[in-house]
């Protein structure tokens, strides 16, 4: 993302949350070129450690698989207070090929910054990036921090789907709000929504009557046939003709019970 001129109208920090940080963090790194993780700890189990707001990692070669870790910062006293004991972010920083503050505009002064550490900024127009952070020689990775950041990576699937399932069931029932205001107005729309409405009164008066929950269970062919066959004319045409050629009254007797209609 390309940064905004100097004199862009900043966002107000006042109102910028992590959250904010993290949704422009994962805009800028598309999923099939990145992959991005959000607080990562130094290590799983009992020993947490340090931890980094956010790690994003390279797809591509060409981009050297790098390795580029974030703090972010949204207010003022927490940057300061960071600045106490900067050294606490090399515990998860020496396994990053580059080490980044992501801040709120105003919250970090290029000045303060400790060496080798670069600076986004979320502005109201997206990402500024003020300072490149410099490239460095990142040790090996060990187990203990692979299987957190791993972990951090399953997380953020689970959260991902749930927010995902949750965008489309809001997608859906506004989709639906649309439907039924424009049937309101639409006659032939009106007719189709009051259709719809009917058969599922009836499914479930089937239901009702016989526990099966046809919204739940799709009839087999041979069970549609029967259904067919047992409401048809032809089966009616049959009995009776059967009836006329085996001179059986017991049997003539239960063809006319089988086809007597309610009227009769």
């Amino acid at each position: 993302m390309s940064a905004v001129p100097a004199d862009a109208s900043p966002m107000s920090d006042a109102k910028m949350t992590a959250h904010d940080l993290c949704v422009a963090l994962k805009l800028a790194h598309p999923a099939d070129e990145f992959v991005t993780v959000f607080e990562v700890r130094e290590a799983t189990g009992s020993v947490h450690g340090s931890r980094a707001d956010a790690v994003v990692m390279s797809l591509h070669a060409s981009r050297g698989f790098e390795l580029t870790g974030f703090e972010f910062k949204c207010a003022r006293g927490d940057w300061l207070a960071e600045l106490k004991n900067p050294s606490k972010a090399d515990r998860i920083a020496r396994y990053c090929d580059r080490w980044c503050v992501f801040a709120a505009p105003g919250v970090v002064k290029e000045a303060e910054l400790p060496s080798g550490w670069g600076l986004w900024e979320l502005r109201a127009a997206g990402i500024h990036r003020r300072v490149v952070p410099a490239t460095r020689e990142p040790e090996p990775m060990p187990r203990a921090f692979l299987a957190s950041f791993m972990r951090a990576r399953a997380k953020f699937d689970t959260d991902e789907l749930a927010a995902l399932a949750s965008h489309h069931r809001r997608e859906f029932e506004r989709q639906q709000r649309v439907r039924e205001e424009a049937a309101d107005g639409d006659p032939l729309l009106r007719r189709e929504r009051e259709r719809l409405n009917e058969g599922l009164r009836k499914l479930e008066e089937i239901r009702q009557a016989t526990g099966i929950d046809l919204g739940d269970y799709t009839p087999s062919r041979r069970w549609i046939e029967r259904m067919r066959l047992a409401d048809s004319p032809r089966l009616e045409h049959a009995l009776k003709l059967l009836r006329d050629v085996f001179a059986d009254d017991e049997l003539r007797q239960r063809v006319d019970i089988a086809t007597r209609r309610e009227d009769d």
